[in-house]
């Protein structure tokens, strides 16, 4: 038995033995075939090292997951993972505490049969991948650890001595390998380099060919650009002699290009007063600041010329800033012909061949020049102007220049206001009502504007300004600013209302002159009455003579008054002809004589025999010429003597009115001819009698003719002298003689007379004096009433008042002319108004008669008398 025991027993040992061997032989096998895949492996490290995990799996069972960690300073990077960890390809674990860590820092095989009590492993990563045994084997190439290899095991104490044994196998493999796998890789990257470097090198060739190319091209453009360049282009060498010349230089200076070639730029392009002054400035020396010896440069400029070559680069020098140093002044320079201009230069100091030229660029500034000048002289004829502020605004209003004129006018100095919105000079209500920028979009949009309104000074004082401000715009159409002319026109407003002040004052002249016609016309039909009683109307008793001469003075003095509003409101109109100086002379002598005889003077009259004729309103002439006279005779004393000179002078003709009575002060020879103004006090007047409208009524007329009046007075007691002077009328003109026109003799006849007016006392006393004349007489006071009563009447004369309310004369006309029977009625207007404007008026309206109140006694008769012809016609 126990020899069958023994049997069994070696029979069973030699089984196991025969499976043990067999294990170990299929472990050979798959190592093996193990080792064969790996080796043959010719992929990237990482598929490599996937390719390793992968082997491990299957040579070592009792392992659920094997990783490569890689090394990554103070970290381990899972670089492979196979098995269950698979997806933790890239997780990252600290090196200080972890069992891999521990295995590169130490550089040998560690096995942790239990990781729930070993101090030497991350206890959290190993239960993250579910590792409780595990085996660690460093990676050594070239005696550094570049990683671990690790198999892992969910059991512990899972890993055997030939799992360990496999593990190292594996692990020295991988280590080959990796270094054939690097090696590898190196020649792969050398061999990728090495064909870029070929790459690059045949683009560099080509791109240099192309450079070599373009270079030359450039030089052919730049040295056409040059000879293009509408500034003249001349380089010289550091001694200033000319070594480069363009076509523009040619045609600046007028020298060949060939004839200056060698010459010193000094010498040949400028005046030789100047040479001295102009070698000391930069502009003609290569100072030390423009550091020429170093090498580095930029901005070529080309050119070729003797001592330069073809087509060879010059590059200006930088400063110590980089960029390259010029010089650029303005001079006088000389042409070929000795001619001189002014011109900008420019000077580049440039390098070529190791040495340093100077490149200078000429242009002709004369139009700068001169431009500069008339800015110049714009500015000294702006800033001259002082009662115009002249200033120019930006875009937004802001004032950006400020004339003295601006100082003058609105107080601010130049300093306190450039800057400024121009607002600063409106109202506050102006500025509050947004005034000013309303002003700026106007002149935008309209190009121009013109305004007047009240500005305000630095010292707050207002006034009156007249403002034009005109939109500046360059070419293209865009605004670039506001040009602003401001005038101060305070006091051309207080002269337009002193103006108005004075035109209503003598349109109200003019009215209550013709208001006091009315009344006076009543108190002449009474005269006039009182002269028809008298046996001798000449001869009328010393009451009715007083009563007449005052009548006759009030009417005189209405007659100024009107006149007076005639020569303010520019209402005194001629009818010109030519005239005679010599009638006219006489005509005023007439007019004049009662006046001289009562005071007992004598008139001495010089008058040429050859007539003398101007071109004029004789009527009016004569009331000028018998006003100096009758002022000649009221200034001088009874007794004294007047004299009157007709002569010519030149072109001109001349009546000259003299006396020696009260005389001008000299100071007052210009008032006297103001309007209202008697140089003499009416308490020193004989007769104190007149308005002082005589004389600006004269010098009225006169200018109305062409011609002035003077006046001449030593002083007080020396007497004065009046002088007309009108041009002379030198046309032929045929003298019709003298005709004395006398009255046809009476033709009495009985008239129906019909008087109309408003006024009751005038019209009952123009009837009366009517009827007193011989004639019927009726009286009517309005046109209605005139209506009809010429349809009753059928009147031979029609006095017809123009001023009347409810229908003036000009309406009832008509009426009246439908209602007579006859054409043969006159109808004569009655009114205060007497010019000949006036008389023009009533004679288009189809009056026959035009009679100016109060009417004399013997306006009266001819009226009559015209009548009594037609009638019997």
């Amino acid at each position: 038995m126990n020899g069958s025991q023994d049997r069994q027993i070696d029979s069973t040992d030699i089984a196991a033995q025969l499976n043990r061997e067999r294990s170990a032989n299929t472990r050979l096998r798959k190592l093996i075939d193990a080792h064969s895949r790996i080796a043959a492996a010719k992929l990237d490290l990482d598929r490599f090292l996937s390719l390793v995990t992968d082997a491990l799996l299957e040579l070592v069972p009792a392992a659920h997951a094997s990783v490569v960690e890689w090394v990554e300073g103070d970290e381990m990077v899972y670089r492979a993972c196979s098995g269950t960890i698979t997806h933790h390809v890239g997780l990252r674990l600290k090196r200080e505490g972890s069992l891999s860590g521990l295995c590169s820092r130490e550089k040998h095989l560690l096995y942790s049969s239990d990781t729930s009590n070993d101090p030497r492993v991350d206890a959290q990563a190993c239960e993250r991948v579910g590792a409780m045994s595990m085996v660690v084997a460093p990676l050594l190439y070239q005696a550094e650890v570049a990683g671990v290899v690790k198999l892992m095991s969910s059991t512990r104490d899972a890993f055997c001595a030939d799992d360990v044994e496999t593990l190292e196998r594996i692990t020295s493999l991988v280590a080959s390998g990796m270094a054939h796998q690097r090696v590898f890789a190196e020649n792969r990257a050398l061999i990728e380099q090495n064909a870029i470097t070929i790459a690059r090198l045949r683009t560099e060739i080509s791109l240099r060919e192309a450079a070599d190319s373009k270079l030359e091209a450039s030089l052919l453009r730049r040295r056409l650009v040059l000879d293009t360049t509408h500034d003249a282009f001349v380089c010289t060498d550091t001694d200033g002699i000319i070594i480069d010349w363009n076509d523009a230089a040619t045609r600046t200076f007028g020298y060949a290009r060939d004839a200056v070639m060698g010459r010193a730029i000094l010498d040949t392009l400028f005046p030789a007063r100047c040479k001295t002054h102009y070698a000391a400035l930069d502009v003609f020396r290569l100072a030390p600041e423009h550091g020429m010896e170093g090498g580095a440069t930029s901005g070529t400029i080309s050119g070729s010329g003797s001592g330069s070559g073809s087509g060879a680069d010059r590059n200006a020098s930088k400063d110590s800033s980089g960029h390259a140093s010029r010089s650029r002044t303005e001079l006088v320079a000389r042409r070929i012909d000795g001619t001189e201009f002014p011109a900008e230069v420019s000077m580049c100091p440039v390098q070529f061949d190791g040495r340093a030229e100077l490149a200078y660029f000429v242009r002709d500034v004369t139009e700068r020049f001169n431009a500069r000048e008339l800015d110049k002289r714009f500015r000294v004829l702006v800033d001259a102007i002082k009662d115009y502020a002249i200033t120019m605004l930006d875009a937004q209003g802001h004032i950006t220049t400020w004339s003295a004129g601006s100082t003058q006018v609105m107080g601010y100095q130049p300093h306190e206001v450039v800057g400024e919105p121009a607002a600063l000079l409106y109202t506050p209500e102006d500025v509050a009502a947004g005034k000013p920028q309303r002003d700026l979009e106007l002149a935008a949009r309209e190009g121009r504007i013109e305004v007047e309104e009240w500005r305000v000074r630095k010292n707050g004082t207002t006034f009156w300004a007249n403002i034009i401000m005109t939109a500046l715009r360059d070419p293209n159409g865009t605004l670039q600013g506001f040009a602003k002319i401001t005038r101060d026109m305070s006091r051309r407003r207080r002269l337009e209302e002193l103006e108005a002040s004075s035109q209503r004052m003598s349109q109200f002249l003019a009215l209550l002159a013709h208001e006091l016609r009315n009344p006076l016309a009543p108190l002449r039909n009474a005269v006039s009455m009182l002269q028809l009683k008298s046996a001798d109307h000449r001869a009328l008793v010393p009451e009715h003579e007083l009563i007449d001469r005052q009548l006759s003075h009030l009417t005189r003095l209405v007659d100024d008054l009107l006149d007076a509003g005639r020569v303010t409101l520019g209402r005194v109109q001629l009818e010109p002809k030519p005239v005679s100086m010599q009638a006219i002379a006489q005509l005023s002598i007439e007019g004049s004589a009662p006046l001289i005889a009562a005071r007992g003077q004598t008139l001495s009259v010089s008058l040429p025999d050859a007539p003398m004729y101007i071109e004029g309103d004789l009527t009016r002439m004569v009331q000028v010429v018998q006003n100096l006279l009758n002022n000649a005779s009221k200034f001088s004393p009874e007794g004294a003597s007047i004299g009157m000179q007709l002569f010519r002078s030149g072109r001109l003709v001349a009546i000259r009115v003299e006396d020696s009575g009260r005389g001008i002060d000299p100071d007052a020879i210009d008032a006297i001819f103001n309007l209202f103004v008697q140089e003499t006090p009416t308490e020193e007047q004989t007769d104190k009698s007149g308005l002082g409208i005589g004389l600006t009524l004269a010098r009225a007329i006169v200018d109305l003719h062409g011609g002035h009046i003077e006046a001449h007075s030593e002083g007080r007691g020396k007497g004065s002298e009046f002088t007309v002077w009108l041009p002379e009328y030198t046309q032929t003109v045929t003298d019709e003689g003298t005709h004395d026109d006398k009255p046809a003799p009476a033709q009495h006849a009985d008239l129906k007379v019909m008087v109309v007016d408003d006024n009751m006392d005038s019209a009952d006393s123009m009837a009366t004096l009517v009827g007193a004349l011989g004639h019927e007489a009726h009286a009517v006071y309005d046109g209605e009433a005139a209506i009809e009563c010429a349809q009753t009447l059928q009147p031979n004369l029609v006095l017809l008042d123009l001023s009347m309310p409810k229908m003036t004369g000009f309406e009832a006309l008509p009426h009246i002319r439908k209602a007579l029977a006859t054409p043969g009625t006159i109808i004569a207007a009655m009114t205060g108004l007497g010019t000949s404007e006036d008389r023009a008026k009533t004679e288009a309206a189809g009056f026959d008669l035009h009679l100016t109140k109060p009417v004399g006694l013997p306006e009266l008769e001819n009226v009559l008398q015209l009548a009594v012809t037609h009638a019997r016609d």
